[in-house]
């Protein structure tokens, strides 16, 4: 038995990151896991190229899989971490990526994965997925980061083995990147005076777009505040259209795409966030940065989410889809001003769990546990 201990190991990790996104959280990561004493590395992993066909995107996961095994002979680390998605898509990308690197690769290494939201449907999905990609990922994975006991939760009933190297986690806040200057709101002609309730996200009508639509048009107050949507995806003009359609173009401004770094600084200057989504979600960058921002939030009992956040102390949950539910908690946070500052004290204090250092000492804690299991 090889008794190695840890910390006689070089502890590298080469960290596979996405070209476009989650960039400046893994960028945390690799600042966090080097401060507390890992030899970092970054690599693409991932395309930037956008929408295209199967075929294209499959000749790119191949070519940036010969790139991966390039990279891990040239800087030897004990890890390899990639940030992607458990779902059928991403699955397939890491299952060529892994089996690429373990033909070409053949020094100890453990794998280490962040899903960065999943859909478990994955185990069943076809014979290949559930006979052949699943069980594979399961065997030479050796550690899975998620970002919600859900998820942990309808692991364990799928898989026991890949349950074992499952560890929940969460993402890195850093509520700094989310001050803004006193005329911020000049910069985009938003009304020093209203309320502000903001969305981020995509554009799409699982994130509950056009439930929040429906329900301002059923707000008495509507007049005296400002819904401000940031973000692009495919149902974006048919939102523009219904906004239309419920005359409330007065009220709701669609600001598109907008980069990360000016994108949070929208978190300091909203009253509430509403974001009702019926998706998939994992631990919502959206949401949590407005909690760790003061913002008080509304949102449904999703897996993060519901980990998180208590009832009042820091959320009025909704049911996705529910119009009338939305409109309701809308109205309480509009009108309860002392509810809104509880909140706001309530998730300032919470956002202090997702800081760097918290985040990367429990990753770290999970690392070593798996390099103590390959060298047993």
């Amino acid at each position: 038995m090889n008794m190695m201990n840890t910390n006689e190991m070089s502890n590298k990790i080469l960290m596979g990151m996405a070209p476009r996104n989650h960039v400046a959280l893994a960028l945390d990561e690799f600042e966090g896991l080097s401060s507390i004493g890992f030899n970092c590395k970054t690599v693409a992993y991932g395309s930037n190229a956008g929408k295209t066909n199967g075929i294209i995107r499959l000749f790119q996961v191949v070519i940036n899989a010969f790139r991966l095994a390039r990279a891990l002979r040239h800087f030897r680390p004990e890890i390899l971490y990639l940030n992607s998605r458990f779902e059928p898509v991403g699955s397939l990308r890491d299952f060529i990526s892994i089996f690429i690197v373990r033909m070409l690769y053949h020094r100890p290494l453990a794998i280490a994965i962040k899903s960065h939201g999943s859909d478990l449907r994955v185990f069943d999905k076809s014979l290949v997925y559930r006979d052949l990609i699943i069980p594979y990922l399961i065997r030479n994975v050796n550690r899975w980061f998620f970002l919600s006991n859900e998820e942990y939760l309808e692991i364990l009933g799928k898989s026991k083995l890949m349950a074992g190297k499952v560890t929940v986690t969460s993402n890195i806040i850093d509520p700094k990147r989310s001050l803004s200057s006193p005329d911020f709101k000049l910069l985009y002609n938003i009304s020093p005076d209203k309320f502000l309730y903001l969305f981020v996200g995509r554009m799409v009508r699982e994130k509950g777009i056009f439930t929040i639509l429906q329900s301002i048009s059923q707000l008495p107050f509507k007049e005296q505040c400002e819904f401000i949507f940031i973000g692009s995806g495919n149902d974006l003009e048919e939102a523009k259209l219904l906004a239309a359609e419920l005359e409330i173009t007065d009220v709701v401004k669609f600001l598109g795409f907008i980069p990360e770094e000016t994108c949070d600084k929208f978190y300091s200057i909203g009253d509430a966030l509403v974001y009702p989504t019926c998706d998939s979600e994992g631990f919502a960058m959206a949401l949590f940065k407005s909690v760790a921002s003061g913002m008080p939030v509304i949102t449904t009992q999703i897996r993060a989410a519901k980990d998180h956040l208590a009832t009042d102390k820091n959320v009025l949950w909704v049911v996705g889809g529910s119009i009338r539910g939305l409109t309701d908690a809308m109205s309480r946070l509009f009108y309860d001003t002392e509810l809104r500052a509880n909140m706001r004290e309530n998730n300032k204090l919470l956002g202090l769990n997702f800081s760097q250092d918290i985040v990367c000492s429990q990753m770290k804690t999970a690392f070593l546990s798996s390099l103590e299991r390959q060298h047993a």
